[in-house]
């Protein structure tokens, strides 16, 4: 990585195909693990229409994305659906930083925290979060978006080896 540092803008529209790519070769360390994460590494891109239903931010480094956070308002938190990094770009806090930027959006936004889904391992999933102050989810902070999210998510992954985090937002003023 370069002395340059990385910063943080809106997704441009003609950039979703670049963004999907990065998604995709982000998954494939996946498959270096083996097991039911090589499904995982093996599917296809995020589609490009999940864009039109929230909003993004990207890292950018010497004029090239080199990873983003995907983000939605449900159940009034800010539910993260995808966060990536470039393999070339990753390890070197690329992703706090992304993960930095939606809880600012949070912020603004004035919803009471973050929430996610994510695979309990390997260690840049569940732990990684979970070393980032994310928490288990209480089951009534689950609302009906979440909700059928999980539902979803259980049509094509062994949810056993998934986890619903969130990350309270202690700046919100909500009642909640």
């Amino acid at each position: 990585m370069s002395s340059v540092s990385p910063f943080l803008r809106p997704l441009a529209e003609d950039e979703i195909e670049i963004i999907r790519t990065i998604e995709k070769e982000a998954r494939s360390r996946y498959r270096a693990l083996g097991g039911f994460l090589t499904r995982a590494a093996d599917g296809p891109a995020i589609a490009a229409e999940r864009f039109a239903d929230g909003e993004a931010i990207v890292a950018e480094l010497l004029g090239k994305p080199i990873g983003f956070v995907l983000f939605k308002p449900l159940d009034e938190l800010l539910y993260v659906a995808s966060v990536a990094v470039s393999p070339e770009a990753a390890g070197v806090g690329i992703g706090r930083l992304l993960m930095i930027g939606a809880e600012r959006r949070a912020q603004q936004l004035k919803v009471a925290g973050l929430s996610l889904t994510t695979f309990r391992i390997p260690p840049w999933n569940g732990p990684w979060f979970r070393s980032q102050d994310y928490l288990s989810i209480p089951e009534e902070r689950i609302g009906s978006g979440l909700r059928a999210i999980l539902d979803r998510h259980a049509t094509f992954h062994d949810m056993s080896r998934r986890e619903t985090l969130w990350k309270p937002i202690a700046s919100c003023s909500t009642g909640g």
